[in-house]
């Protein structure tokens, strides 16, 4: 069987969540990928962690160092190392669905144009209204804005051809967070992102705390209805700055404010 896809799975300092992260790529109906689980020079037992619920996909996972820190250095580190035609970046608090590498493949596979795959991130069950009523408003964003980014990096999967031609992960380009909006504005230079009802993943909700390491509502409400045209300057100059001033680099994201365990 020949790999098509391979995950990057960047973590630091997940102890107690990303046991459940991996069992769910591990459960995976489709096996053509390969796991790069890049420890980001944790301080806890979480790269042991990784390694055990890793065991049932043997040589198809493997555990990479990346000691510099940062998430774009830990992604770029697993990027150098990908073989495959498709690279999907993965979090190490999220649930995905036995089908996703399915549906990344397939999806990809139906659309040769598309330098992008994004999954919709749901925080309940697929069949409840809110569920519903969320899927039916990522796709409605996606229709309207189709040069925007509509998933966080949780969600996100590349051709690797595309992602390596855009600049790849790069903290000389962008030191920041929101690195996932970023790297897609590049990526979408090289074909469109697709979105699909049935292509989901479920995040922690823990993100909610992190607002202070984020967009503002305004700087998100400019994003959304800013001509696709200028989002160069939206990028490089206006949020750059703004996030700078506020101290909102990538490595901000190291500190841990939630329960280091999900129960």
């Amino acid at each position: 069987m020949t790999e098509k896809l391979t995950i990057i799975l960047p973590f630091f300092n997940e102890q107690g969540w990303i046991g459940p992260t991996i069992d769910s790529l591990a459960a995976q109906s489709d096996r053509r990928f390969r796991l790069l689980m890049v420890d980001n020079g944790s301080t806890d037992q979480g790269a042991d962690e990784a390694v055990a619920h890793a065991a049932p996909l043997g040589g198809l996972a493997s555990l990479v160092p990346c000691p510099v820190p940062g998430k774009i250095h830990a992604m770029a580190e697993g990027l150098a190392r990908v073989e495959t035609p498709l690279v999907a970046i993965c979090d190490a608090d999220t649930h995905y669905p036995t089908d996703y590498v399915q549906r990344i493949i397939a999806l990809f596979d139906g659309h040769p144009q598309a330098s992008a795959v994004m999954a919709i991130d749901l925080y309940a069950p697929p069949s409840t209204a809110e569920s519903r009523q969320r899927t039916a408003f990522i796709l409605r964003k996606s229709r309207r804005f189709p040069g925007k980014c509509h998933a966080g990096g949780y969600a996100q999967a590349f051709r690797t051809d595309a992602l390596r031609a855009a600049g790849g992960f790069d903290t000389a380009r962008w030191p920041y967070v929101l690195e996932d909006h970023e790297i897609v504005h590049r990526v979408m230079r090289h074909g469109p992102a697709l979105y699909h009802a049935d292509h989901v993943c479920f995040p922690s909700d823990r993100r909610a705390c992190r607002k202070a390491v984020s967009w503002t509502r305004a700087e998100r409400l400019l994003y959304r209805y800013i001509p696709a045209a200028a989002l160069d300057w939206y990028f490089y100059h206006f949020l750059s700055a703004r996030l700078a001033a506020r101290s909102c680099h990538g490595t901000a994201l190291r500190a841990k404010d939630w329960s280091s365990s999900p129960s």
